[in-house]
């Protein structure tokens, strides 16, 4: 029979602090748990301060896993995912979090991490820790998680939470495909006509100089072509380094940012590719929220200041404003222009039954699935016109080559 420490929250979030007399830690998180607390931390008396120093020189030990710098979306599903079956499984809430925090691959995130843990340790909410790092964990993270703490469901919540962002994370998934295979298109045929115009033009170009005949007009824009490129060749790197330095400067502004994100919305080929994305976004967010018992405001003013693009971010804003006014949430959307018919109709539909996060749920499924179709249509329709551009290309130049040798021939056989 040991002396046992222990931190617990009751349903309303206060903090509770007490000792308890049993064989062992489980023993007492039986006993916490039967009264409704939701257990912080347990602690042997005796072992208290020997069992907090050696986890802060276990958080001050170098980790030999190989880790990045960043926070990615993948860190953010594992990290949801683990927290929750630790806590499900009825694990206090400060082990799990030392247990998630040896097993991060972000320096950044394991570094907040052990600051979450010792705050938590200290006696504040899981959701006033978090909120310590707001670059790291958003709002969508903060209500969850407070919703969860209030409710007793933590473990709920970040399941709900692990869900959102593995959607997210296969939103962006699908973007990258959707960018990539163009933009190696691109390359690659920056690299053919590079090709072409430093080392197969010049060599050309000195056997054109050995023959008596007027040179064809495409072979003169060929030729002069090739010799600019290759006379300002240094200029033309630093021109190319110049500007997107200063494109990128001025992206990072806010008038930058919102010409960016209105230019998406109505390029020919990926406007709608980007506009589904942000209704599967809007949806999937949402819809996250409310069934999280979060308030429909709420949401939609954590929606508009986390939207990823700020076009839709306003007609967020817009739809809050409206809603705050007492109106129906399927008006404002009407009015801001950003939403196709059915997605409106859906949500009109879910205000009248009263399960407006069911089919919003539904919406996002919807455009994430039109996303996966998009994608789907443009690969197998980029590839055969990638090669129709690139063969025009070299079949411009070839035949820029080749126009003064047929003439030199006919010239000759005339003759």
């Amino acid at each position: 029979m040991g002396s046992y420490a222990y931190t617990a929250r009751d349903n309303r979030g206060s903090v509770q602090t007490g000792f308890l007399d049993a064989m062992n830690e489980d023993e007492v998180l039986g006993i916490l748990q039967h009264r409704g607390l939701l257990v912080v931390s347990i602690m042997q008396r005796d072992l208290k301060q020997a069992r907090a120093g050696s986890a802060a020189s276990a958080a001050r030990r170098p980790s030999a896993r190989r880790m990045h710098t960043g926070v990615t979306v993948e860190d953010q599903v594992l990290l949801c995912q683990q927290l929750a079956t630790l806590v499900d499984a009825g694990v206090p809430l400060l082990r799990s979090l030392q247990v998630v925090t040896n097993q991060v691959d972000s320096r950044l995130l394991l570094a907040a991490l052990d600051e979450v843990r010792r705050d938590v340790e200290g006696g504040r909410t899981f959701r006033d820790a978090l909120a310590r790092h707001p670059k790291l964990f958003s709002a969508l993270w903060l209500n969850l998680v407070e919703t969860g703490e209030t409710s007793g469901h933590l473990a709920q919540s970040l399941q709900q939470l692990a869900r959102h962002f593995e959607s997210a994370q296969h939103l962006q998934n699908e973007t990258k495909t959707a960018l990539t295979y163009p933009a190696f298109l691109i390359v690659a045929a920056i690299g053919v006509l590079a090709m072409f115009v430093y080392f197969i033009i010049p060599k050309f170009k000195g056997m054109f100089a050995t023959m008596d005949i007027e040179l064809p007009l495409l072979t003169k824009i060929v030729i002069a072509t090739s010799e600019a490129a290759q006379r300002y060749v240094i200029g033309i790197i630093f021109g190319l380094v110049g500007g997107m330095y200063v494109v990128r400067r001025y992206l990072r502004t806010e008038s930058g940012g919102w010409l960016v994100d209105r230019l998406v919305l109505r390029l020919p080929l990926f406007g709608r590719l980007f506009t589904c994305i942000q209704i599967a976004e809007f949806g999937r967010g949402l819809a996250t929220l409310l069934e999280s018992g979060v308030a429909l405001l709420s949401g939609l003013e954590i929606l508009h200041r986390s939207a990823t693009n700020r076009v839709y971010g306003e007609a967020i804003g817009h739809i809050r404003d409206a809603v705050k006014e007492g109106k129906m949430m399927a008006q404002p959307m009407t009015e801001t222009g950003l939403f196709p018919p059915m997605a409106i109709q859906m949500v009109m539909v879910g205000e009248e039954v009263g399960e407006l996060g069911k089919m919003i749920s539904r919406v996002a499924t919807y455009y994430e699935e039109q996303v996966e179709i998009f994608i789907a249509r443009m690969t197998r329709l980029f590839e055969p016109i990638a090669i129709v551009v690139m063969g025009v290309l070299v079949l411009f130049i070839v035949l820029s080559i080749f126009l003064p040798i047929f003439k030199m021939a006919g010239g000759v056989s005339g003759g």
